[in-house]
Parts: C-alpha cells; structure tokens; sequence
C-alpha cells in the first residue's frame, strides 16, 4: 500500500522539483503578490519586482495563501516545512490534522490528503490505516470559529454530545429515551439517528440476542430484550442497588454510573 501511495505522489513531486526554489519564488510574479514563507503560520512574503521581502500577521493571525490575506487559524491548514536546498522531497504532518499532510520541496510545502479511510503517521511519514497510527482526532474541529458554540456527538455513546466553545468541550446528555442527531445537532427521537455499530444506546433493544436495557422512567429498573422485543413490564434490581446503563448491569452506584432516566445515580433507602 504504501509503495502504491507513493507512486501516487512521484508526478506531483517532480512538478514540485521543477518549480519552486526559495531564491526565485517571486519571479515573473506580478508585484504586490503574497506568498507563503513555510517556516511559520503567521509569516509570509511580498513580492515586488520579482524579490520576495518578509513580512508577519498581526497576533493572533495566520496567513492564507488562497485567500491573499492575514486570516483566523480555523480557516487555515498551515504547511511548515523544513529549510532544505535539497530537491528530494519530504512528507510532513500538519499540527491537528490526522488526514492532511504537507510535501515538501526544497522548504516549500503543497497540501495533500490520504485516501479515503487513511490518516497520515508523522513517524512513518507515510498514509496508513487508522489503526496504525498514533493520531487522536479531537472532540472539536479546528476548523470552526472556537468563539461560536458548536454541539458534536459523543463517538462512544449516542445518548450523550459535547458542546464546544472557546476550545473546550462540555459534556451533555440528551433527555431520556432521545438520541443526538449528529445531523440536525439535536436531542432526536430513536428512530431519527443512526446510531453507528458498537455505540450504546440507553433504552432500545438490539435485534439479535438477549440483552438488558435502562428503564427510562427510573434508576433501579430495566427490560429485558429478546430479539428486538422488550419484555412489557421491567424487572427491579435489588434493594440498594441501581440499573447502571454503562455495563447493562444492577450494581452500586459509582461515579461512572448512569442512569437510563438522565439523572445522577442514588441508592433507594432500603426497605425496614
């Protein structure tokens, strides 16, 4: 696969060699051109009269290339390359990004991205499967405005979702008996979301087998599942004990318990 991936890139490379040199960037370019300088997100040059003159955002800034101008980082994938004169070209990983990867030619980087299912092995300098690779992909996307709430899904659990703000994620939970609609980013009914494969769902019974499910009218009661159908009235647990939707089990409650109903878990007072 990975011979395959670079045979892939070789044609752009060559083009890449052919082109670029940091000592000509700015000839035959019109003047009053900006162009990336690959040594920081927020530097770039001006080009005038075929020279290229150094220059730097304000604070807080980055340069985009596309775009012609200092902008926010969210609307940017910076390129950092290495200072080499040498043509061989090199692969690099882009600070947050798991997809995306820079080649880079004599200190000048073009964006590229794996094939699909692929992320990039900053160790390897190569596309690989996923689970080959050490990238953590964040809860919030580094590409929105961080200053505007965003609502994410939770990838281990559908009944729950994140909202992000300011680059920080708070955790919620959707009301009993709904799901987050990654879609619509709503609390959604049951059968508006697709929940994927292996994400717990609080209170509906998988298809296939015999499974126990969070009664979504309290903390100490569940149903039983038998091949998709729910058994019409619940099951209680023990005196003291709770229904704990992280392991579909009765058990006391601990500071990871859940509850299918949404609220914090608490022991019943037992019975005298």
């Amino acid at each position: 696969m990975n011979r395959v991936w670079l045979l892939a890139v070789l044609l752009e490379i060559l083009l890449l060699q052919a082109a670029l040199s940091n000592n000509t960037r700015c000839v035959n370019r019109p003047d009053g051109v900006f162009i990336n300088d690959f040594t920081a997100c927020d530097a770039f040059y001006t080009c005038l009269r075929g020279e290229a003159f150094p220059g730097v955002c304000p604070i807080g800034f980055v340069f985009n290339e596309e775009l012609q101008l200092c902008d926010h980082p969210w609307n940017v994938k910076c390129l950092i390359c290495p200072e080499s004169d040498s043509f061989e070209a090199t692969f690099e990983p882009i600070d947050g990004e798991c997809t995306y990867y820079s080649v880079c030619v004599q200190g000048i980087g073009e964006l590229r991205e794996c094939a699909q299912g692929l992320q990039f092995d900053p160790v390897e300098k190569t596309c690989d499967l996923a689970e080959n690779v050490n990238c953590e992909i964040p809860l919030c996307p580094n590409n929105v405005n961080p200053n505007v709430p965003l609502s994410v899904p939770n990838p281990s659990d559908c009944s729950r979702y994140y909202i992000c703000f300011m680059g920080e994620a708070s955790e919620r939970e959707c009301a009993p008996t709904l799901l987050f609609n990654p879609e619509t980013r709503l609390c959604d009914l049951e059968e508006n979301v697709e929940c994927e494969e292996g994400v717990p769902s609080p209170t509906s019974c998988p298809p296939t087998g015999i499974h126990y499910v969070g009664n979504p009218a309290d903390c100490v009661s569940y149903f039983v599942c038998l091949n998709g159908e729910k058994s019409p009235t619940p099951v209680s647990c023990a005196a003291g004990l709770i229904f704990d939707i992280t392991d579909s089990a009765c058990r006391p409650p601990n500071e990871e318990s859940r509850c299918a109903n949404g609220e914090e878990p608490t022991v019943p007072p037992l019975m005298v």
